[in-house]
């Protein structure tokens, strides 16, 4: 479970008043009266069938807070003091749509194994509570904190609720690409990706969406190129910024210099010529129209907004590389390489480097600890035979041959605390 929502897009109130009557008798024939949860599975027909019943709230008792305006633990703890409900259920009333995303101390391009480490940085969106829009953030971790391999490894729950649906999905879009999180591998691009995704726009959801949508893992998300052009157009921008800063701001002498820059993203590249201002406002890419913008932007920024011409907000996460920057944004993770014309021509001349080969090593794939190694060395091993099992995060993973080979050498023994890639096998052809 990665995302929750309420109400749900695929139920009717028929349905819905059904469930409750069913969960109702359920926990009258048990002499239940504290909080619980009961949990159903749908089909494409709206038959209904009972999984199991929780004692307690749920992780996503915060999306039915947000629709129906009641505090489900203080009610809890009313109950649980003898107190009886203050309200029937004719007056529960849902209002407006509201969406919660778990971050997970979990990496996406991992398969989703557990991340541990310290939280170098953690400045969740800012809370919202309007009558047209609420940001919520449910969370027990700080700055400075560590995750370790002891605990579940969730870090928060953000919520948001508007009015319509379509209007929580954006703001969810908005508040994730704002999370900041580093230090620990997360789940922040892929909560992004799916709420830029039509189908989960279109409430079109089964149980399977994720092997359906992922078939082959998440490798982030690909973005078409009117987003690439705004990125290019931000990071043209920001680069004008930085250089005239850099020189102090007398740019006087200096626009043509900097207004003109190559930028390289997502496998692209684009011209930008933006309009010399101090604070660029107006940039002219491949050649076509101007396009007028707006860029919140000083040096060092972590987060930029971007008001694009066509009215869209980019919200980017932006940290400095060698020639341009890293941007996050709708679940991409992107370098973006600004350079002047002359040396973006030259670069198409330089060799690209080719990643080592790793594929006769047994690398760890997530921070946890040796609990059984099941070779030895000196045997032949064949596709899917199981290895070793690492346990992190209250999780054995066992970790399987990808091919037929000879176990050379062992790197760890059985109680080893293991980082991520740490080497733990090496093999030889058989």
């Amino acid at each position: 479970k990665v995302i929750e929502e309420a109400p749900s897009p695929f139920l009717d109130e028929k349905t819905r008043k059904a469930m409750g009557e069913q969960s109702v008798a359920l926990a009258q024939a048990v002499g239940y009266t504290s909080a619980g949860t009961v949990e159903f599975i749908v089909d494409g027909n709206k038959n209904f069938y009972f999984l199991e019943m929780n004692t307690r709230l749920q992780v996503e008792h915060p999306v039915t807070e947000l629709i129906t305006g009641l505090d489900l633990v203080e009610l809890m703890l009313r109950v649980a003091a003898g107190e009886k409900l203050p309200l029937k259920q004719s007056d529960v009333e849902l209002k407006g749509w509201a969406i919660e995303s778990r971050l997970y101390a979990e990496d996406p391009y991992r398969n989703f194994l557990p991340s541990v480490g310290r939280l170098t940085r953690y400045r969740p969106p800012e809370e919202v509570a309007e009558d047209e829009l609420v940001v919520r953030n449910d969370t027990g971790v700080f700055e400075g904190g560590e995750i370790s391999t002891f605990y579940d490894p969730m870090i928060a729950k953000l919520c948001t609720w508007a009015p319509t649906r379509k209007l929580a999905i954006e703001a969810m879009a908005e508040a994730l690409d704002a999370f900041e999180v580093e230090g620990v591998g997360h789940n922040l691009p892929f909560l992004s990706t799916v709420m830029q995704q039509k189908r989960f726009q279109d409430g079109r959801l089964t149980t399977g969406y994720i092997a359906e949508e992922f078939p082959d893992g998440f490798t982030g998300a690909e973005l078409g190129k009117p987003v690439l052009e705004q990125i290019a157009i931000a990071a043209a921008a920001m680069n004008y910024c930085d250089e005239t800063f850099r020189w102090g701001g007398e740019t006087d002498e200096l626009d043509s210099r900097f207004a003109s820059r190559s930028v390289f993203v997502g496998g692209e590249r684009f011209e930008v010529v933006l309009d010399g201002a101090d604070v660029p406002n107006e940039a002219v890419i491949n050649g076509g129209e101007a396009q007028s913008f707006g860029l919140a932007y000083a040096p060092g920024q972590r987060v930029v907004e971007a008001l694009m011409h066509d009215d869209t907000v980019l919200t980017m996460k932006i940290d400095k590389i060698t020639g341009g920057y890293r941007i996050r944004t709708r679940g991409a993770d992107l370098p973006a390489k600004v350079l002047t014309p002359h040396v973006a021509d030259l670069m198409t001349l330089m060799p690209v480097k080719v990643p080592p080969d790793m594929s006769k090593f047994l690398l760890c794939p997530m921070p946890g600890q040796v609990v059984r190694l099941d070779v030895k060395e000196g045997d032949i091993v064949e596709d899917g035979q199981a290895l070793a099992i690492v346990e992190a995060m209250k999780m054995e993973n066992v970790l399987r041959a990808e091919k037929r080979a000879v176990v050379s050498k062992i790197h760890v023994e059985v109680g080893s605390v293991l980082a991520v890639d740490e080497v733990i096998l090496e093999f030889e052809d058989a």
